[in-house]
């Protein structure tokens, strides 16, 4: 262990010629033989193979970062928030540096560690320049993976200018380039650099929605929603149960985008020590072979950012990604019906569409009915109004006699709580919408 020297002042060495490089963000590197990597939210990690003795080497290398403080503060803040807050050190980091590479400013540091039963070495090195900071961090418990650290270290250098670039890995650098957002009423968009976010000042405080780069997909939304979710909400935990309960204690919802791109949603309670409690939402969306990443945080009886995500997935679109058609009218055909007054659905009453593009607004029932009360409604003429329906793209339209159409925002969507089975209902929203005011979105339910 006491082998492993610190050499980040060699950072501007060439790595072999023998060693294919790569790239991530403005940080070019090559990976020692034989160890994995792993795409994450913010950066990649490296790690060594596992050898059955509990001996680890891991090194992540973060996305840059906006900054316009010097080296030194940015090492003292990345110590604090990415080491300090992952395992217990021994002390103050022992300082190499600086050293100077195509502008940036590189210094560094280590200190031992415990966390939990492991001992190990902690590795931190920042580069500042260009109003950017990139940080790699270094993890070992063992010397047994001293010659490959050493030789990754070796292997590092940094692009001329501090501008994002994209591997194989992130597929899209600058957030506020990816998304095409439709402001939610009573929000306001935020948008920086390289950032983007909706805003709101409550009475309880600010609520944010940011939106994310993307990352590689496994193809599997749920699969990747497991290790995004705590990535994103990093430093909590999952209230009232541990986070491998994380699905089972969720508020889930899956459907396709405007563009019918595969989204899902899941909203959990989570924690830190001794602090509040809040419900944090994370919004994954398949974009190819990639996922594009969502997430807010709101207090436990809060609705703001649903309200908000709510009313973003009626209208928001990836850009340059390939539309898929979605056959809306297909998809309502049937009879619906919600629990509360909405959009000519008065209470426990149920609207009905059918193929010949024309619907019925039908009759109140105070009891549970299924399709056969419905249907002979429709038959003897018992309902309250009746008209046609048509569908652009995902807005519906629907006209009754020669009164003017009133238009909505549709989705088609499914929901579930924790453990229950999946419920598939449809969200509408006025196309012609009140700017000054967010309205919540009820689902409604096939019967």
């Amino acid at each position: 262990m006491k082998k492993i020297i610190l050499v980040a002042v060699n950072i501007v060495l060439v790595a072999s010629a023998l060693c294919q490089k790569q790239s991530f963000d403005v940080v070019n590197y090559t990976i020692p033989a034989g160890w994995n990597k792993t795409e994450m939210t913010k950066g990649i990690q490296l790690s060594a193979p596992k050898d059955g003795t509990g001996n680890y080497a891991s090194v992540i290398v973060l996305s840059s970062v906006a900054t316009n403080l010097q080296p030194q503060e940015n090492f003292t803040n990345s110590w604090e928030k990415l080491v300090k807050t992952t395992v217990t050190v021994s002390g103050a980091p022992i300082m190499q540096g600086p050293a100077i590479e195509k502008g940036w400013n590189i210094i560094s540091g280590q200190a031992n560690y415990t966390d939990g039963g492991n001992k190990g070495l902690v590795t931190l090195i920042p580069a500042t320049g260009n109003n950017k900071m990139t940080n790699v961090v270094i993890m070992t418990n063992t010397d047994k993976f001293q010659n490959q650290v050493t030789d990754f270290i070796n292997s590092l250098d940094l692009n001329e200018t501090a501008t994002s670039q994209s591997d194989n890995t992130n597929t899209v650098s600058s957030t506020k380039n990816i998304y095409s957002v439709t402001i939610p009423p009573t929000w306001s968009l935020n948008s920086g650099e390289n950032t983007l976010t909706l805003e709101k000042n409550t009475t309880t405080g600010k609520r944010i929605i940011e939106f994310m780069s993307m990352v590689k997909s496994s193809g599997s939304l749920e699969k990747d929603m497991k290790h995004i979710f705590f990535e994103v909400f990093d430093g909590w935990n999952l209230y009232n149960g541990s986070d491998n309960q994380l699905f089972e204690k969720g508020d889930h919802e899956k459907g396709v985008t405007c563009q019918g791109l595969p989204y899902y949603m899941l909203s959990n309670s989570i924690t830190k020590t001794g602090g509040d409690v809040i419900k944090a939402t994370v919004l994954i969306i398949q974009v190819g072979t990639n996922v594009a990443i969502i997430n807010t945080a709101d207090k436990i009886l809060g609705s703001e950012s649903d309200q908000a995500l709510n009313f973003l997935l009626f209208t928001l679109k990836v850009n340059g990604a390939v539309e898929k058609n979605v056959d809306y009218k297909k998809q309502i055909i049937g009879t619906w019906a919600s629990g509360s007054g909405m959009y000519g659905n008065s209470l426990n009453a149920a609207t009905s569409y059918n193929q010949a593009g024309k619907y019925y607004v039908l009759i109140q029932s105070s009891y549970t009915v299924g399709y056969d009360y419905y249907n002979d409604l429709i038959k003897n003429k018992q309902f309250r109004s009746e008209g046609t329906f048509a569908f652009k793209g995902n807005v519906l339209e629907r006209k009754a006699g020669s009164v003017p159409g009133a238009k909505y925002f549709t989705r088609f969507y499914s929901i579930k709580y924790g453990n229950n089975e999946w419920s598939n209902v449809m969200g509408l929203y006025q196309y012609d919408y009140d700017k000054t005011k967010i309205e919540t979105v009820l689902p409604f339910h096939k019967i």
